[in-house]
């Protein structure tokens, strides 16, 4: 029966191989004109985990020779081997100088002050305005809610009566101004009329008054 470190062994390296395979296959793709310290690593299915071990290292250098990429990234690893492990963001860098860490402090001096002064206004409760008018104006948010129900109200009340009005003056221009104007022009032709007749029996009655 394998023991929990064996198995711990065994499934580490699987994952190892895995990676590099996928490594391998983005890089080289299906060349298979690679060497063959680059091949598919098939070993035996009972092969020892320092084999197994010693054949990723073989094949991880072989790839680190052929690709530029590899051998670079393999390089800032060494160097700087905190870029590639998260960090806990209030842990200080270990590879800043202290005279960088203070310049870096004082850069950020006024923003520090700025944001001590805002804490200490918040922390001054004398600064917290009353909230008594704010409840009591809570408390009329009901009579508030019926005031503008009725100007609503009313303001439709109001273009409806403006509608009617301007129907009623419109009414009363056609009737009022432009009929009567109609009916002033056909007295006074009338009268003209009748101013003609009369003038004419007037004429007529001097001529039989001046034959008599």
């Amino acid at each position: 029966m394998a023991t929990p470190n064996v198995d711990t062994s065994a499934v580490t390296l699987a994952m190892l191989e895995d990676r590099l395979q996928r490594l391998q296959y983005a890089i080289n793709g299906d060349d298979v004109h690679r060497p063959a310290a680059e091949q598919s690593n098939d070993l035996p299915p009972k092969a020892s985990a320092a084999a197994r071990l010693r054949t990723l290292e073989r094949t991880l250098k072989a790839l680190t020779i052929r690709s530029h990429a590899v051998s670079d990234i393999l390089q800032i690893h060494q160097q700087y081997p905190e870029l590639f492990h998260p960090t806990d963001e209030k842990t200080v860098p270990r590879t800043l100088h202290p005279a960088s860490l203070a310049h870096l402090i004082l850069a950020h001096e006024n923003l520090y002050k700025a944001t001590s002064a805002q804490l200490s206004t918040l922390h001054d409760n004398s600064t917290i305005p009353d909230t008594a008018p704010l409840v009591k104006l809570i408390g009329l948010e009901p009579r508030i809610a019926r005031v503008e129900a009725k100007q609503i109200e009313q303001a439709r009340e109001f273009a409806e009566l403006r509608l009617r009005s301007t129907r009623l003056l419109e009414d009363w221009y056609r009737t009022g101004v432009l009929d009567m104007g109609e009916k002033w022009a056909d007295w006074e032709e009338r009268l003209r009329d009748c101013e003609i007749m009369v003038r004419r029996k007037e004429a007529a009655k001097k001529r039989e008054e001046g034959m008599l």
